[in-house]
């Protein structure tokens, strides 16, 4: 199984356009998602879980 990287730079803006995709992982941006391949994630999934990041980051320090 691969993993897919979704990545995004500080003062790239909001547009998806300006994030950056692949399977490997993006050592230069500043915040990376990953998703695991054949693991079955539906959209509903991923969606489930950056709510659960937003929450999370909303109340504890960016670096924990």
């Amino acid at each position: 199984m691969a993993s897919h990287y979704v990545s995004w730079n500080i003062g790239d803006g909001l547009s998806p356009a300006n994030l950056t995709t692949g399977t490997s992982s993006t050592g230069a941006d500043h915040v990376e998602l990953r998703t695991l391949d054949g693991a079955g994630l539906t959209k509903l999934d991923v969606q489930l879980a950056l709510e659960a990041f937003e929450a999370y980051y909303a109340t504890k320090p960016v670096t924990p």
